[in-house]
């Protein structure tokens, strides 16, 4: 879908409000297109929306002048929705209910056949990741299933971890309107890209990262669909689910307002675990903001996997909220892996929170003097950082020097000048992700550009006597 397309579909939702936004309006246009005959009661049923607001939007396609009729598509909609939504199947590429055991690829897509020798000679599986290869079949049935929902034709996806290669199954369909590979594994990521290259892909992204850490900005609220089969424990599937959160689309500016954006696709594979855990790993699908649209019960088999007993299950999640999840400390230092957690190698007592603090020095006592300033950019740092502030107490001295103090949602940060030695100091303490009190002073550093500076940090509540770190910025 082009942004264009993205702003027109997010205002025809909007004025026949239509709960599941843009989504919902791309649903009911897949449905029409590849169904064009069907009523509104077939419709409603296909896209699980309401027969009233199908007609409303039906309605306001046509006040679009995107379809012909609020019944049918129409010569005018059938080319807009092929153009501008990059959809091929004007009929259902996969009829009847989806067969989790498909043993024969259709011939419209033979293509797929390609990815038997392609997974022959990719890198040994790595235990210590979590690593197990999905076999043959279940690469091709992963890559059907994503092309029965609609969820390939003209799409930004997005694999984070793809060591069994499902990105080149997609890739080989030629239908993505982007894809990109995320993997913390480096021989993964080089046979991936050599492959691609091979085939000539398009729009083909590689990105090497360890999700422990923060997601990089420019893939951050950029895609359609996720799809990913996170580290077999509750904590890395937790840290996969909020990082699948950032980078899926959750909202879209237009015309100077922004618009919260829905409905977008989570394809997850987990293996079973016993019930106390399932509830876990279920409330937490929902605490990071999705909700379970479907669940195929042992879709995924792998070659080895002893660990899940060589099958996983399908969860084919929605996006529904950007969530304040309550998982948000830093992952950086915890264990993810099963070998890790397995060694019991979490310490006794993580930390309440990260406590920074820094000094700067300023050749001249101006530079210090512009209490406004000084104000902007500490606020502008903590919001960039994505520290949530609930209140904010200033205090001018006479006959100068400045305090400002922010309460955060995780605590607090705290601002202090004293012009008359050209000193500032800096005290942020947060019960949050370490990278973001490091992006703060990152950025208050960078934006006041001190003479001298020294930054440190120690973590707070562990149980044992505080160290000083220093920080390099």
């Amino acid at each position: 879908m082009d942004s264009e397309a993205e702003k027109i579909l997010t205002l025809v939702a909007e004025r026949a409000q239509l709960a599941e936004g843009i989504e919902g309006v791309r649903s009911i246009l897949l449905i029409m297109y590849r169904f064009p005959s069907l009523k509104n009661k077939k419709v409603a049923q296909k896209t699980e929306i309401a027969i009233p607001t199908i007609a409303a939007v039906r309605g306001e396609l046509v006040k679009a002048g995107i379809i012909e009729k609020k019944n049918f598509l129409g010569e005018k909609g059938r080319k807009w929705v092929k153009e501008r939504l990059s959809l091929r199947f004007d009929y259902d590429p996969l009829p009847g209910s989806f067969d989790n055991a498909i043993e024969e690829i259709p011939e419209e897509f033979s293509i797929l056949n390609n990815i038997k020798e392609i997974i022959q000679n990719r890198p040994d599986p790595e235990f210590a990741l979590d690593q197990s290869h999905a076999d043959f079949s279940t690469i091709v049935k992963r890559t059907l299933f994503l092309l029965k929902k609609g969820d390939i034709e003209g799409r930004r996806i997005i694999f984070l971890g793809d060591d069994d290669n499902i990105s080149l199954a997609v890739g080989l369909t030629r239908l993505a309107k982007e894809i990109t590979v995320l993997d913390i594994d480096k021989r993964v990521l080089d046979y991936i890209k050599q492959k691609a290259a091979e085939y000539s892909f398009q729009n083909f992204n590689i990105v090497r990262h360890d999700l422990r850490k923060p997601c990089p900005k420019e893939i951050v609220n950029r895609y359609d669909v996720v799809v990913m089969d996170p580290p077999y424990t509750v904590q890395g599937l937790r840290l996969f689910l909020k990082r699948a959160s950032q980078v899926l689309k959750s909202s879209i500016n237009v015309k100077g307002k922004t618009y919260s954006t829905i409905g977008k696709k989570c394809l997850l594979s987990f293996g079973n675990k016993p019930p106390i855990e399932m509830q876990k790993i279920q409330s937490s699908i929902l605490d990071h903001g999705f909700i379970i649209k479907q669940m195929i019960p042992d879709f995924n088999r792998y070659k080895g996997g002893s660990i899940i007993g060589q099958f996983s299950h399908l969860f084919y999640l929605n996006s529904v909220i950007y969530p304040q999840s309550k998982y948000n400390l830093s992952f950086s230092s915890r264990p993810i892996y099963t070998s890790e957690v397995n060694r019991e190698i979490i310490p006794p007592f993580l930390p309440v929170g990260f406590h920074f603090v820094g000094e700067m020095r300023f050749e001249s006592q101006n530079q210090v003097m512009d209490n406004e300033k000084i104000r902007r950019i500490f606020m502008d740092s903590l919001i960039s950082s994505d520290l949530t502030i609930l209140d904010i107490f200033n205090h001018n001295y006479t006959p100068y020097g400045y305090s400002i103090i922010a309460i955060l949602e995780t605590s607090h940060a705290a601002l202090h000048t004293w012009p008359e030695h050209g000193y500032i100091s800096i005290d942020i303490f947060i019960c949050d992700e370490f990278e973001k009190g490091l992006n703060a002073l990152r950025l208050i550093k960078n934006k006041f550009k001190p003479k001298e500076s020294e930054f440190f940090y120690m973590e707070r509540g562990k149980g044992e006597l505080i160290e000083y770190k220093s920080i390099e910025l």
